[in-house]
């Protein structure tokens, strides 16, 4: 490696899984690759660590990232030695880690060998107990400690950054809230291909759910109420198809639970596929039946920047995405009952699924737009190549906008 090389700033982009795991690590993966095109010509280089590089990155080629295998976890005093020599090595001056600890002793280790940022995003799903006694004590008194908190968490919903401030006890100061972005997607005209190929009549009401198999995803939910729904058809043969997009652990479990049911005819699995956008286009309805508080909710914005009318459920950040009857539908978590309910109603009325699916795309392209979250993800970043964070001032966003955290999009 030649010393100007050696001697240009760098970002380290921290991936959690091996290169080309797919699902979300698909998006995150991108926003690596878009925020080095936007880095490089400012003279910044930007490397992306993997714990194992089984094959070339699908998501960075083309772009000016440069991936790696580096175990960036923190997690051994290996890991940590590892990391802060690269970043003595390369020049690091800021690291972009995903679904990180708020907190960690590592941090000022990093900090000593160059780093000068540390940012946080955090898209991890789920409740938190807030801590409570010794446990809060310590949490609050850890904030008191030089270089062991993360400078920025940056959180893809108010329902995240809410549980960064309550449970995690991050100083509200830290906390921005950035939303996914995603490009309003056209029609491709490739439905009919996409329906041949899976086997699904074009005259057939779809419904489509892409999730990965796990419990927490609400899949075997969906079966049983999209089972009330297809015997309820008025005429079953030419009733409705579900179109489930997945794999996971709990994939053969649902796949037994479908065979049990009386509509397991009408329900396809395709397994795992990479051109979900095509899925969805051909999708008449889209389901998003998840049981757990979604950090954000990926499946629901790729479904309405389609122009697709979504069932979802009311949990975490997923009420940020759906405004109730306006661009979608929102029902309980767990209750099949709400679901088929909520699925034959917007099967029955093509009118009332059409207004749904476009006041849903007007909404994306309005507050979700990708650049927005490029130049507010950028921003944080460079901020630890340039000194102070010019979108703040004493702890506090120039010019705030409603949301009680800075934010970069709405």
């Amino acid at each position: 490696m030649d010393s100007v090389a050696v001697t240009r700033p760098t970002l380290l982009c921290v991936s959690n899984f091996p290169a080309n795991t797919g699902y979300a690590w698909d998006f995150i993966e991108h926003l690596f690759a878009q925020l080095a095109d936007h880095l490089a010509p400012r003279g910044i280089r930007t490397l992306v660590a993997y714990p194992s590089l089984p094959s070339s990155p699908r998501t960075l080629q083309g772009s000016a990232a440069e991936p790696i295998q580096l175990d960036a976890s923190l997690a051994s005093a290996d890991s940590i030695r590892a990391t802060a020599q690269l970043v003595r090595r390369e020049a690091v001056r800021v690291i972009y880690f995903t679904d990180r600890p708020a907190r960690s002793h590592a941090y000022a280790l990093l900090r000593r060998a160059g780093v000068r940022r540390i940012v946080v995003h955090d898209h991890t799903s789920g409740d938190r107990t807030r801590p409570r006694g010794l446990r809060g004590v310590v949490k609050r008194l850890m904030n008191l400690f030089p270089g062991v908190t993360a400078d920025v968490i940056v959180a893809v919903s108010d329902y995240v950054a809410r549980r960064a401030e309550a449970v995690s006890l991050v100083p509200r100061g830290r906390i921005v809230r950035v939303w996914h972005g995603l490009p309003v997607r056209r029609s491709t005209g490739l439905s009919a291909d996409v329906k041949r190929e899976l086997g699904i009549t074009a005259s057939a009401l779809l419904v489509v759910c892409t999730a990965r198999a796990t419990p927490e995803k609400g899949i075997a939910h969906l079966l049983r109420a999209f089972d009330i729904v297809a015997r309820n058809a008025m005429v079953p043969e030419q009733g409705p198809l579900l179109l489930y997009v997945g794999a996971g652990p709990q994939l053969t479990e649902l796949q037994v639970l479908r065979d049990r049911l009386a509509a397991r005819d009408a329900m396809v699995f395709a397994g795992y596929r990479s051109d979900v956008p095509a899925i969805i286009a051909c999708a008449d309805l889209c389901v998003v039946p998840s049981v757990w508080e979604e950090a954000f909710g990926l499946t629901v914005l790729e479904a309405m920047a389609c122009g697709k009318a979504v069932v979802a459920t009311h949990v975490g950040g997923i009420p940020e995405l759906i405004e109730h009857d306006v661009t979608g539908l929102l029902v309980p978590p767990a209750d099949e009952g709400a679901l088929a309910i909520a699925i034959e109603a917007l099967l029955q009325d093509g009118a009332r699924r059409a207004r749904l699916g476009a006041a849903a795309q007007r909404r994306v392209r309005l507050h979700f737009r990708p650049e927005n979250q490029l130049m507010q993800l950028a921003a944080l970043i460079e901020a630890g190549f340039d000194g102070p964070d010019t979108l703040f001032r004493d702890g506090q966003l120039m010019n705030p906008p409603r949301s009680p955290y800075p934010v970069g999009n709405g």
